[in-house]
């Protein structure tokens, strides 16, 4: 289970990927988790090591590819 911010930064960057079909800039991310910059980038650092994005690039955040979408072990619900 992914702790709260992991889970946000998760969810943030598969939406913006799938929706509007680029990843959300520093700025955007700060301000959408509340968190600071170094926050962030650790958390984004923590989803790279349990390979739920691929972040090849390090500095730049237009190269992050995510892998999975949803927490693992989570049923997903789909409301129809």
């Amino acid at each position: 289970m992914l702790p709260d911010l992991e889970r946000k930064l998760l969810r943030i960057l598969y939406n913006f990927s799938s929706k509007r079909r680029r990843m959300p800039e520093m700025g955007e991310l700060e301000r959408m988790t509340g968190r600071g910059k170094n926050d962030v980038i650790s958390g984004l650092n923590m989803l790279e090591q349990e390979q739920y994005i691929c972040w090849p690039d390090k500095p730049y955040l237009h190269s992050i590819v995510v892998l999975e979408g949803w927490e693992r072990g989570k049923p997903v619900r789909l409301w129809y």
